[in-house]
């Protein structure tokens, strides 16, 4: 959204060299250093073997920001920029049905070798949702649709926010399915799995910009939201780094109250509490360790990734 008025304000040269700094630098230094650093303390405490290897982990996606902010920059040079109104959000749900549809085309056509192609997570995804949405947020942008999200008609910001629940609903229904049968209900999880993203993502990016326009965007900014905001691409690349921390930390704290933990030696950084003699899998810790654990990792790393990413920032590249 903010790369047309950037590119206007600092020329072709100054916009590629910022991005490849800020995008770039923070690839590389996850991918090179952080990432590793974060495979070697896991690999150890696991008991699997040390050995230093690229990581790119969630950077993928940073990367591939930079290459479609690179290929906006050259496109920019000659073409006519698209000045466009912003559709009527109706409108916009009917683009995502038809994104779900190509969603859905990539995800049975694109071979499975071919799905991580380049470093893509999944190209159904690339297809039916990143250029598309990143191609969308270039003409924003430049045709200033914020501000028609801003001002929506209540009526429409209500019939967005129940299409969300609605969606929220329809997902719990799938998930909880598949764990406690609930009567009546049967949905083919692979079939909404490869139409629900766009359809979904449309009308939630809409309503996730409206609520926080409606409900925390004051001016002038609170110092927490400011710092929050300003810290949040850092936190991005390295909460894995800290989240692994406390997750180790949790496994010492059960092993020293007698759990036993069993790395598998299939799957790496797999545990559970004994081996499944079936498997020769680790099973499953009790659901209480599970919950316990995800509460212990949640708070702890909120606790600590904002204020170290705060910090962090200060480098160059982030």
């Amino acid at each position: 959204y903010f790369c047309p008025k950037s590119m206007g304000r600092k020329g072709f040269r100054r916009f590629v060299e910022d991005k490849l700094v800020r995008l770039g630098g923070g690839f590389l230094l996850y991918s090179l250093l952080l990432g590793p650093i974060m495979n070697l303390y896991c690999f150890a405490y696991s008991g699997y073997p040390i050995t230093y290897r690229f990581y790119t982990g969630p950077t993928w996606f940073i990367l591939w920001l930079l290459n479609f902010t690179m290929i906006y920059a050259v496109i920019a040079q000659f073409a006519a920029p698209v000045k466009m109104n912003m559709p009527h959000p109706v409108i916009l749900l009917l683009f995502g049905a038809f994104l779900s549809a190509a969603f859905y085309g990539a995800a049975v056509g694109v071979p499975e070798v071919w799905s991580s192609l380049g470093n893509m997570v999944m190209w159904k995804f690339g297809i039916g949702l990143y250029v598309p949405f990143f191609t969308a947020g270039i003409i924003a942008g430049r045709n200033d649709w914020m501000k028609s999200v801003e001002e929506m008609q209540t009526w429409c910001v209500w019939m967005l926010r129940t299409i969300v629940v609605g969606f929220w609903i329809l997902m719990f229904l799938e998930a909880g399915s598949g764990i406690i049968p609930i009567p009546g209900v049967n949905i083919d999880a692979g079939v909404l799995e490869n139409l629900l993203p766009p359809i979904y993502a449309v009308p939630m990016t809409l309503t996730l910009i409206q609520f926080f326009h409606q409900y925390f965007n004051g001016t002038p900014p609170s110092k927490i939201a400011k710092s929050a905001g300003a810290a949040a691409y850092t936190v991005y690349i390295i909460h894995p780094l800290i989240y692994n921390v406390w997750i180790i930390a949790f496994i010492a704290i059960l092993k020293s109250a007698g759990v036993t933990i069993v790395f598998s030696q299939k799957t790496m950084l797999l545990f559970g509490g004994t081996i499944n003699p079936a498997t020769g899998e680790p099973t499953m810790l009790p659901d209480g360790y599970i919950w316990a654990g995800w509460l212990w990792t949640l708070i702890l790393t909120q606790l600590t990734v904002w204020p170290l990413a705060h910090y962090m920032r200060q480098l160059p590249v982030l």
